[in-house]
């Protein structure tokens, strides 16, 4: 490994990463260098030798990132290094051979073995993990309260990333499936009784059911659903696509990181927050198990947040989290993540040995931290590897089919406002805001868009302190018939009467505002009826611009791409049966939310092909 640190100079370069697709052209050497400035870092701390041990958990992490930098990058030194671990330790784990966290340091022994084939490096993991299957045992009992073999099953979530996938590897090796059988059995047995499903969140343990922060929320532990996320990626690598309740850890995945995308999105920074539900607020058991609560400033989690990262590059290399909607989040986070390096490769903000969310500060760090950092950041790497083809949208322009300059109120006949709100014209543009701020509300065009078009218009933000600007197009009633038809429902501005009640549509969030969700990092892209999320895109109209903007939005077939003064933000390609079918012709509308004042101008619809 280099022995002198990297410039600060190339650190800050490293922090001048953006979230957009230029991304992709970034030289991999760069996090490669990054990795190695981190574990250089890490490896001469040496603070927490004596309190933790080198084999435990603590520093079983960070080794576990490691051999995946090592896999990634091919840096032989992080291989030495592991292998002289090994060695100096004589390949065992520590005595209680039942703990999961205990046998975490296993991984490193099986994979190192998985390289070099040394018949030391596996003898005493192999004796441990056959005394777990053969032990004369209670039945699994995931109770962690008033149970004595509490430490004996994996009744605390923790256990999921310490102790399955080192079983599961132990099969890798052997070829005998009664290994990873107890991996995933027991693993599915901790799960029925800590997992959530209302909302796809597993409880540190069972300590935790029933408490709520002083605001109602049930608490979730950042790193603790990070230790799962990352214990379902580390099991889904092994388990064969085809093998038993493999289909059942999948479904827990893609749970978990839909719940992560739409809590990330709260966040507004692209991290997570100790208490998942209850950001700021740091709620937890004293060494009485008396519960504490304090309010504190709402900071990252980045022991957590890494974790999440990291599921995220994987599900998206490896096909289980859709690119469309995982992308733009996971280059968020992983930049996010960046700017707590510092120049000594010290990643900060990282909850200490803990169990529920504790208070920590900028300062706070952990060998498990760099660990999963570590990992994120070698995942990061097989998605520069990667890099998407972006499908460009071609069309010419045809007959221009409907324009409308909003010079005079006759411009608005045929319109159709719901909500209570006005639209007028004033100064040769549209005005469209509620007075007092009563209501959402949507301004239906009277012009059927046929399947392929092109939309252009302009608009201006007259309240930047708020808001938020949706436009719905291809929209007809679920039964074929025209949005207004007298079959149809009553609607009046209600968000879940235009994406869940009896229209089909798409539509785009461009601006948002939301006075508790401010500058939301993405556009959104959503299929109705169901309010399916296909895409986030770029970022959409700045929170605060009152500059004029010109926005497009074309549609040809199942293509639909929309641009922001030239600036694409959404290109996304709806395909057949993936998300019901393609939606063809019908009424576009423009919609605000009750906060929204715009001014609307040189509206223009054009055939194309």
């Amino acid at each position: 490994m280099k022995k002198n640190l990297l410039s600060y100079i190339f650190v800050l370069f490293l922090l001048d990463f953006s979230l957009t697709a230029q991304s992709q052209n970034q030289s991999i050497d760069k996090v490669v260098d990054l990795i190695d400035n981190v574990i250089n870092w890490q490896n001469q701390q040496t603070e927490h030798i004596e309190k933790y041990t080198l084999t435990n958990w603590q520093f079983a992490t960070y080794y576990i990132g490691m051999m995946k930098a090592f896999k990634t990058t091919g840096n032989k030194d992080y291989q030495d290094y592991l292998y002289q671990l090994g060695e100096d330790h004589s390949w065992e784990t520590l005595p209680d051979m039942y703990h999961a966290d205990k046998i975490a340091i296993g991984q490193i022994y099986l994979d190192l073995y998985q390289q070099k084939g040394e018949e030391d490096m596996v003898k005493n993991i192999k004796w441990v993990l056959d005394a777990n299957l053969l032990r004369n045992k209670p039945q699994p009992d995931v109770r962690y309260k008033d149970n004595p073999y509490r430490h004996e099953w994996w009744t605390w979530c923790d256990a999921l990333f310490m102790a399955p996938p080192t079983f599961a590897k132990m099969y890798q090796i052997t070829g005998d499936e009664k290994y990873l059988d107890y991996a995933i059995n027991h693993w599915l047995i901790t799960t029925d009784y800590l997992w959530d499903k209302k909302v796809d969140l597993i409880y540190r343990d069972d300590r935790y059911f029933g408490k709520t922060t002083l605001s109602g929320k049930n608490i979730f532990w950042s790193r603790g659903n990070g230790w799962v996320f990352g214990g379902l990626v580390h099991m889904l690598e092994v388990i064969p696509k085809d093998y038993p309740k493999r289909q059942e850890l999948v479904d827990q995945f893609q749970k978990m990181a839909h719940r992560l995308l739409d809590l990330q999105e709260r966040s507004g920074d692209g991290l997570w927050r100790s208490n998942l539900l209850d950001p700021g607020v740091f709620a937890y058991l004293n060494r009485q198990d008396q519960f504490i609560q304090t309010d504190r400033k709402d900071i990252p989690e980045n022991s957590g947040s890494s974790f999440f990262c990291y599921g995220f590059a994987w599900g998206i290399n490896n096909g289980l989290l859709e690119r469309d909607l995982f992308e733009k989040p996971m280059l968020m986070a992983w930049n996010a993540l960046l700017k707590h390096v510092n120049r000594e490769g010290r990643l900060g903000y990282v909850q200490p040995v803990g169990k529920d969310p504790k208070p920590y500060d900028a300062n706070s760090w952990h060998e498990f931290g760099t660990g999963a950092f570590l990992l994120a950041a070698s995942e990061y790497i097989n998605f520069l590897k990667k890099p998407l083809i972006k499908t460009s949208l071609t069309y010419q322009k045809q007959s221009l089919i409907y324009q409308n300059q909003f010079s005079s109120p006759n411009d608005l006949m045929g319109w159709v406002m719901e909500g209570e709100a006005k639209a007028v014209v004033k100064d040769n543009a549209l005005e469209m805001y509620s007075p007092q701020q009563k209501s959402h509300h949507v301004f239906w065009c009277p012009e059927e868009l046929p399947a392929n078009f092109l939309l252009e218009w302009e608009m201006q933000n007259l309240n930047p302190n708020a808001g938020l600007c949706i436009v719905f197009f291809a929209a007809k009633g679920t039964n074929g018939k025209d949005v207004m038809h007298p079959s149809l429902k009553k609607r009046s501005g209600i968000f879940s009467q235009y994406t869940k009640s009896d229209l089909n549509n798409y539509h785009i969030s461009f601006y948002a505002n939301n006075p508790k969700k401010p500058n939301r990092p993405f556009a959104h892209l959503r299929k109705n009826k169901g309010f399916v999320t296909v895409q986030y895109g770029e970022r959409g109209i700045a929170a605060n611009s009152t500059f004029l903007h010109k926005l497009q939005l074309v549609k040809k077939e199942n293509h639909i791409t929309m641009a922001i003064d030239g600036r694409e933000i959404i290109n996304w390609i709806d395909e057949a049966g993936k998300h019901g079918p393609v939606y063809e012709e019908g009424k576009f509308a423009f919609r605000q939310m009750q906060w929204s004042h715009f001014r609307y101008q040189n509206l223009k619809i054009w055939n194309i092909n």
